[in-house]
């Protein structure tokens, strides 16, 4: 019989999901306490040895966290854990695939990603820190917007996030170029480039999007030159990692007005320190690291666990399988 550990509020969630899986698999679980023990009678466990471990944002963003991490890694090895994020540059995450003969992520946030991504633009587009300063003021002011409708969008990193904010755009009548490395058409793009020719699309874009993951090649990519070569009209958004952005050369760059404004929900130090200058500054909107906090987001996660889950008890290839070697020293 196989043991799988996961949060106790994922259990609840998908509880009736599992039934009919008693006899395959014996379900443990951490509750709000850090507390793990048996999902079917409540006895509690203090050795924990899973097969199969289900990380997800109710662990992520609860207290025990570090409980639950440390638990898994003291196994030294696991069958398969599933992820419910898509990245892989958290350091506990790298560990765990380190010990796992199968690690596979999940890419479903994009959805609420998307939304985050257009909701931000279109407050850009219609002025809407302009708007809401007149309101405080009873100011009755006509403002000039802009339109989705013929805008240019960059978007730096066109995976599955790239993709569902491309595809929207489309719809709403707005053109877009994605860079990636791997080049070929792709659903949501009018136009791939190359990521070595970004900075050359930066003067045509009116928005400009980053959902590339950090690697080594991509720190610190949007610096002093990056930002001059904006338009002055341009919003910048970041919705990969902090540490894609110089946040002292953006910060220099929105007060010279080049590009007009930027959006993130991202920061290089998260929790964003109270004393950063991002915090305060009329021409950034900041959000905290949680464009993908929807209830919609925790399904479909729950989804590709419980997907994966019945492939992997049938001995077939589970979706979103990172390579072994990405892993390796």
């Amino acid at each position: 019989m196989k043991t799988c550990l996961l949060h106790a509020t994922t259990f609840a969630r998908i509880r009736e999901r599992l039934k009919g899986l008693e006899h395959e698999i014996e379900f443990i679980v951490m509750d709000e306490d850090g507390l793990f023990s048996h999902a079917g009678d409540g006895t509690v466990v203090h050795d924990i040895r899973p097969d199969i471990v289900f990380g997800n944002t109710d662990v992520w963003f609860g207290d025990h966290a570090r409980d639950f991490m440390v638990a898994v890694l003291k196994t030294g090895g696991i069958d398969w854990f599933q992820s419910s994020a898509a990245g892989l540059d958290n350091p506990a995450l790298i560990s765990v695939g380190k010990i796992s003969r199968t690690f596979c992520t999940n890419h479903t946030q994009s959805e609420a990603m998307a939304e985050w991504a257009l909701w931000q633009s279109f407050d850009f587009f219609k002025k809407g820190p302009e708007h809401r300063a007149q309101q405080a003021e009873a100011d009755w002011n006509r403002l000039e917007m802009r339109e989705m409708m013929g805008s240019r969008w960059l978007i730096v990193g066109f995976g599955s996030i790239g993709s569902a904010v491309g595809k929207r755009v489309q719809l709403l009548g707005g053109h877009v170029t994605g860079a990636r490395r791997s080049p070929g058409p792709a659903e949501g793009a009018d136009h791939i480039v190359p990521m070595a020719l970004v900075k050359s699309e930066l003067e045509q874009a009116d928005v400009v999007l980053l959902s590339v993951p950090l690697t080594d090649e991509t720190a610190g990519m949007v610096d002093a030159e990056f930002l001059a070569a904006m338009r002055p009209d341009a919003l910048l958004m970041n919705l990969g990692r902090g540490q894609l952005v110089d946040e002292a050369a953006l910060v220099a760059a929105l007060d010279a007005g080049r590009p007009a404004f930027a959006s993130v929900d991202v920061t290089a130090e998260e929790p964003l320190p109270s004393d950063s200058p991002l915090w305060r500054h009329p021409k950034v909107a900041i959000t905290p690291h949680n464009s993908a906090m929807t209830q919609a987001t925790y399904i479909r996660a729950d989804e590709t666990f419980l997907d994966n889950l019945k492939s992997y008890l049938a001995n077939e290839p589970l979706k979103h399988v990172v390579p072994r070697e990405t892993f390796a020293d």
